[in-house]
């Protein structure tokens, strides 16, 4: 077919903020996680408006969901509803049952309306609390310290002391939903930067901020309170949203859970009882949701709703072309009466991410690695065989209707192909994040009973962990090394498994232990 080498898809807009589920026991209390009393909720609708594949995903993701105990309904009352973008807004609100907010519910103060109020108008004075709130937010990171040391940090989260709990709170709630809506005729899709997920990565951070000065300061059920609330953020965010861009975001939060746990085990202030007392609520945390799910849900959505842009909106067919719909408007209407069968062209779409979703559901490593390089090699060679073929598109569905159909799914099937070997890394770097701090916190308990780090990471065993974690990326376990001076180096080398320091390719993680 005589088609352009790089297919153009209509530009990404969709609103999202999808969670998930699950709830640990928090020493924060969980009755805090209630709406405000001015804040009214009714019986979700989805709008007649919504259709197809979009009305569809709402639909299974909102299933039996009570607003009461929807994560996001409590987080726009955190945030507002201004972060919900207003050409969706009604229709979201709508959709989580939200009829009003309360007005006097406590919302959350971020770091430049806050030095403002302290400037008092005077822009000299605000340029150096922000330079000085700057040094600040950054030097605290990943460490724990004092309210002595960081002061204008400190009296920052002191303002936000309801706000963070209630969103500690709200992480143990046992779902999460938000409405997935187009702000863009004909529906377009993007990523959910316009939502709240957006802001949990900050919020996640300031978690760990406020952890690791609690710990400091002598409170360990506070801190570990809030670091286990960053891990419960993320798998909300991941299991509650089937998107890439949402998985990403969740390994994001997870991400400064595990750099506040680093600075926890390096900080020389747990105990034996203290290590295993967190060790023990980590390992209860259930792991982040496997990255199939993603392409199986979240990615078959994708294309499924790309097709249907195809199927009624010439517009988003020019654009598929990268076609001007003024000079090709007499093409775009020829492929129209050629009358492609689209439910042919769902039908092989998912035909096609059903390969995609069998690769990243094998078990064995060497197997799955294989079998992704395979994945790609069959894409090559259709994106060959494409640029090869210089039949017109009209001519082919008038020889063979069936087949030109079911190559529209495969063409967008195959444009939207997600990277799986991005995909299965990530998996395994949050796998490694996790066992990285599981076995941290056994080291540090068993060097605070014996006296001295094990020589090897095997006697952690059966005393400290029932089995030793091994490296996700390799399958094998983490290099360890122990220095003359007593203290330790555990290791992961990364997905490809050599050593990477100083590369720009580096992934390596490694954790220091004195």
């Amino acid at each position: 077919m005589n088609l352009p080498h790089r297919l153009l898809f209509a530009s990404l807009g969709l609103v999202i903020a999808l969670l998930g589920y699950h709830g640990l026991g928090s020493s924060v209390m969980a009755a805090e996680a209630k709406l405000s009393a001015g804040t009214k909720i009714v019986t979700p609708q989805i709008p007649a408006a919504v259709t197809g594949a979009t009305r569809e995903l709402n639909a299974r993701m909102s299933q039996d969901i009570d607003p009461a105990e929807n994560a996001v309904v409590h987080l726009v009352q955190l945030f507002g509803d201004e972060v919900l973008v207003e050409p969706v807004r009604a229709a979201s609100l709508k959709m989580l049952g939200i009829e009003t907010l309360d007005p006097a519910a406590p919302k959350m103060i971020y770091s430049e309306p806050f030095l403002q109020s302290k400037a008092g108008g005077d822009e000299k004075q605000m340029e150096s609390l922000s330079q000085t709130f700057n040094i600040e937010f950054t030097e605290a990171d990943a460490k724990a310290w004092k309210t002595t040391d960081y002061p204008l940090l400190a009296e920052y989260l002191a303002a936000n002391q309801t706000q963070l709990d209630r969103l500690v709170a709200i992480a143990d709630l046992p779902a999460y939903y938000a409405p997935i809506l187009s702000v863009a005729n004909p529906p377009s899709l993007m990523s959910a930067s316009f939502a709240v997920e957006y802001r949990l990565p900050y919020l996640a951070k300031c978690l760990g901020l406020r952890g690791m000065n609690k710990l400091a300061e002598g409170d360990f059920t506070g801190a570990t309170t809030d670091l286990l609330a960053i891990h419960k953020l993320a798998r909300l965010i991941a299991v509650g949203s089937p998107l890439d861009v949402s998985g990403a975001k969740a390994h994001w939060v997870d991400a400064h859970g595990f750099a506040a746990e680093q600075a926890m085990l390096q900080s020389g202030l747990l105990s034996t009882e203290q290590a295993q007392a967190y060790l023990a609520a980590l390992r209860k945390l259930p792991p982040m949701p496997a990255a199939k799910i993603a392409a199986d849900v979240g990615e078959r959505f994708v294309i499924q709703q790309e097709v249907e842009m195809l199927r009624d909106s010439d517009l988003a067919l020019a654009s598929f072309f990268d076609w001007d719909m003024v000079e090709h408007k007499d093409e775009v209407a020829k492929l129209r009466k050629a009358n492609v069968n689209w439910d042919l062209a769902i039908q092989r779409a998912n035909e096609i991410q059903d390969k995609t979703v069998a690769v990243l559901s094998i078990d064995d490593r060497e197997k799955q690695m294989q079998a992704i390089v395979e994945l790609d090699e069959s894409a090559d060679m259709w994106l060959d065989d494409l640029e090869d073929d210089e039949t017109t598109l009209v001519e082919a569905i008038a020889k063979d209707r069936e087949g030109a159909s079911r190559w529209f799914g495969e063409s967008v099937a195959m444009a939207l192909r997600a990277n799986a070997w991005q995909r299965v890394h990530t998996e395994h770097r949050g796998s490694v994040r996790r066992d990285f701090t599981i076995i941290g916190l056994a080291l540090v308990a068993y060097k605070q009973k014996h006296g001295a780090y094990p020589d090897k990471l095997a006697q952690l065993v059966p005393e400290f962990l029932p089995s030793l974690p091994v490296d996700t990326h390799s399958g094998k376990e983490f290099a360890y090394e122990k220095s003359p001076e007593g203290g330790v180096r555990l290791i992961s080398w990364g997905a490809n498994m050599v050593p990477n320091q100083g590369d720009f390719r580096d992934d390596d993680v490694s954790l220091d232990l004195k």
